[in-house]
Parts: structure tokens; C-alpha cells; sequence
């Protein structure tokens, strides 16, 4: 599930796997709503490459997945929790990475990239 909500994609490709009202914290900030949170990810996926899962672990809806992947040259280290609702699609995503010299820089290319296109929500 790592490659598929992490790695480059379009809104179109992940937002099948959203619940409508679906809450996405990020290291930055909390979005919510499908389209928002469709958008976010597809555009992590271009800022965090190379998406490798590691170990995971489920507790009843919710699921914690390790992962590696870069920020340009720069490994890193993270913990994506996903809470599903009954009829399996997300209703949360909590996004961990680290250290903070890459998660920094990637805070950098996402703002550049939400400047350029920015979230549905925003756009209106």
C-alpha cells in the first residue's frame, strides 16, 4: 500500500482509495476531504522517490507501515498509519519522516509544488 498511496501518481489513481471526509496529518499540516488529500499525495509522490515498504503492523482498521525512500540524493525514514473505515477505504493518514534535514527540504519542494498547483480546495 506504500507505492500505491506514495509514489507518483494523479489524484484520479489514489482518490478511489479515500473515504469522502478522509484526514490527512502531515508533518506540516492536517487536510481533510478526498480531493485535498487525493492531491497531497499524488504530489508527495513526486517529492519522495523511490517508495521501499518495510515492516508493517495492524491493529483492528488501523495499520502501521515503515518505509524508506529520498528526498533528492538524501535516504529517508518513515511511518505512514492508516485508519480504514468499514468499507475499507482510508478515513485517516498520518505521515512521519525523518531526519529533518531531508524532511525539511521536502517541506520546501511540496510548497513550491502547492504553489504551483494548489489543492481543489484552494483553488476556488
Amino acid at each position: 500500500m506504500i507505492r500505491a498511496l506514495l509514489a507518483p501518481s494523479t489524484p484520479d489513481t489514489v482518490r478511489p482509495l479515500l473515504a469522502p471526509s478522509v484526514a490527512f496529518h502531515s508533518p506540516v499540516a492536517d487536510y481533510r476531504g478526498r480531493d485535498d488529500v487525493a492531491h497531497l499525495l499524488a504530489t508527495i509522490g513526486r517529492c519522495l522517490t523511490d517508495p521501499e515498504p518495510g515492516q508493517r503492523c495492524e491493529a483492528e482498521r488501523r495499520r502501521f507501515e515503515e518505509f524508506t525512500a529520498h528526498v533528492g540524493d538524501h535516504p529517508v525514514d518513515g511511518v505512514l498509519i492508516r485508519r480504514t473505515g468499514p468499507e475499507g477505504l482510508i478515513e485517516e493518514l498520518t505521515l512521519f519522516v525523518r531526519p529533518l534535514e531531508p524532511l525539511q527540504i521536502a517541506v520546501a519542494i511540496m510548497r513550491d509544488a502547492l504553489r504551483a498547483d494548489p489543492l481543489p480546495s484552494r483553488r476556488r
